[in-house]
């Protein structure tokens, strides 16, 4: 969250706070600018002061229908407690995402599919017994001398998958098992190139046990060593997440003169849980899950090889019960252990903070190709858009709203918004997020863009940076933006510079000019690039030309931003 410090009329530091404050009206000052600064709304201080805004003197209407405010310089305001959402921070629920296929590219060989980048390699055992085996003189009218007529099997599957990858800065250790029993029926009509068809359904479980480690190449032994209901047995700052579920498959696979098309379909629910231990607290989020897997693709089918191009969908949802608990409290310790046999949290038990429900959406959309050849198989992983929608409530009825979203490999990107309990949003609280892994020449960028001035000094440093925005600071930008249009134009003829801007905030070719949230999703995404050189030059570039003309001796204008490292 990004506050800013104001002082306030009566020389004091003006922030949001979790209690009542009071605020001196200085000359000049508007109630809006007042509740932006304590993170209210204006409606909530004028219900805190019934003595001011209902107030039937005739010098307070006057007042107000000459200049359109009640206050007065020098009018004390009961400022009441900002909203949790305010003061508080949504639980961080990443480790919750249900969906089970990897996004990433593998390689099958017989029984054996490796995983490179997520490190895994699972190992597949199938059996299949014949349950009927009938030919049909005719099963689809066009019965030919040698039709391979319809088959029926009982299939029975079991999937082990084990993985160990440094990611993020981190050693993730992941232990996946799947089970299911189901029926596959296959049909063929005439020679190689006629009717093919393949069709089953089947039912099971599956399981997956993810252990995130801090730091890299840490010893996967230590996952072994973990009971995750055992806070002591979970090294610091790590993190363990269980998905249980039970699911239903259908799929269907066909080819005619070596055109195939394949469509698979997944529904799944059951129970994640996943604590993260800090010092001598555990953060905890627990419930239930729901799950759509979905597949459709379509390419060619040549004896024993096909290739198929789709693209594959997977909606996930989560209903989660978050708290953290300080163990070295005996009366947190117990509301931790009724937490894990009941899914209650005793919220204002001495030592518990962070009591919070969240509704987490998770989507992804990416584009497959699938090889097989025989026993051999490639399943290469293409575009991938990801989305995550997280409402966070607190104990006060107010709440959070964040959404992540990241196309292909670009800049990801994250919108908080914050609402009090009447779900009024305390638009000055809104932020926006930009996380990039920064070389030298981005932070060099960054620094640019912040300071103003070409090789100036500035927060950022090699790694991984957060940019973030407030909504004022982000509308700036967007002025900034027009003014750098204008800069990179060439005798009032847009340039191709000019017109990259102008795509992240429209108003041109008859389009409506852009929202902050349009233009915040256009810079992560008509940029097009995954290279987050492109993300930091591009502000240093507003800022080179902020004042509608390019800089000279080496000043621009400073973009009004929040970097953080790490």
């Amino acid at each position: 969250m990004v506050n800013l410090a104001y002082i306030d009329g009566g020389g004091g530091v003006a922030s949001p706070q979790n209690h009542p404050q009071t605020h001196t009206v200085a000359s000049g000052e508007k109630l809006s600018d007042i509740a932006d600064r304590y993170g209210v709304t204006p409606q909530a201080i004028r219900d805190a002061n019934p003595d001011i805004f209902q107030d039937p003197s005739a010098r307070r209407r006057d007042n107000a229908q000459s200049g359109g405010e009640l206050i007065w310089s020098g009018d004390t305001l009961n400022i009441p407690a900002a909203p949790q959402s305010v003061t508080e921070e949504p639980v961080d629920s990443s480790s919750v995402n249900p969906g089970f296929p990897s996004p990433d590219s593998e390689y099958k060989a017989g029984n054996i599919t490796f995983n490179p980048a997520d490190g895994t390699i699972k190992l597949t055992q199938e059996q299949q017994a014949e349950l009927a085996n009938s030919r049909k003189e005719d099963p689809f009218g066009i019965e030919k001398p040698g039709t391979g007529g319809v088959q029926f099997e009982l299939t029975n599957k079991r999937e082990y998958t084990a993985g160990f990858a440094n990611k993020n800065g981190n050693t993730e250790v992941s232990v996946e098992f799947v089970a299911d029993v189901g029926v596959k029926g296959t049909a063929e009509s005439g020679k190689k190139g006629g009717l093919e068809l393949e069709a089953s359904a089947s039912a099971g479980t599956r399981f997956k046990y993810k252990v995130i480690l801090p730091g890299e190449n840490r010893d996967p032994a230590i996952a072994a060593t973990i009971d995750p209901t055992d806070p002591s047995t979970i090294p610091d700052g790590a993190t363990i997440t269980m998905d249980g579920q039970s699911f239903a498959n259908t799929a269907f696979a066909g080819s005619f003169k070596h055109v195939a098309v394949q469509s698979n379909r997944l529904e799944a629910s059951g129970v994640t849980y996943s604590v993260t231990r800090h010092g001598d607290s555990v953060t905890v989020l627990t419930g239930p899950t729901e799950v759509i897997e979905s597949f459709q693709g379509m390419g060619g089918k040549w004896g024993d090889i096909t290739a198929i191009v789709g693209r594959q969908d997977i909606l996930s949802d989560a209903k989660l019960q978050a708290a953290t608990f300080d163990l070295s409290n005996p009366d947190s310790q117990a509301a931790y252990e009724h937490f894990l046999w009941s899914g209650q949290v005793a919220h204002e038990t001495p030592g518990v903070t962070d009591a919070q429900t969240v509704e987490r959406v998770d989507v992804s959309s990416q584009t497959r190709l699938k090889l097989e050849a025989g026993p051999f198989g490639v399943d290469l992983a293409g575009q991938r858009n990801t989305g995550a929608f997280v409402k966070t409530t607190f104990p006060d009825g107010s709440y959070t709203y964040a959404i992540n979203l990241q196309y292909s490999d670009n800049v990801p990107l994250q919108v908080v918004q914050r609402f009090d309990a009447s779900g009024n949003e305390i638009v000055s609280e809104r932020t926006y997020s930009f996380t990039i892994e920064a070389g030298e020449t981005e932070a060099f960028f960054l620094n640019e863009a912040w300071s103003g001035q070409f090789r100036g000094d500035g927060p950022a440093e090699a790694g991984k940076v957060t940019v973030t925005f407030t909504e004022a600071q982000l509308q700036d930008l967007m002025t900034q933006t027009h003014g750098a249009i204008q800069a990179t134009a060439v005798d009032g003829q847009p340039t191709s510079a000019s017109h990259d801007l102008q795509s992240l905030v429209g108003g041109y070719g008859g389009m409506p000019s852009q929202t902050t949230l349009d233009f915040a999703i256009n810079l992560v995404r008509n940029l097009g690039t995954g290279d987050p050189r492109l993300f930091t030059e591009t502000l240093s570039r507003i800022s080179d030309g902020a004042d509608g003309k390019l800089a000279v001796d080496s000043h621009g204008e400073p973009i009004a931003m929040e970097i953080k490292n790490g």
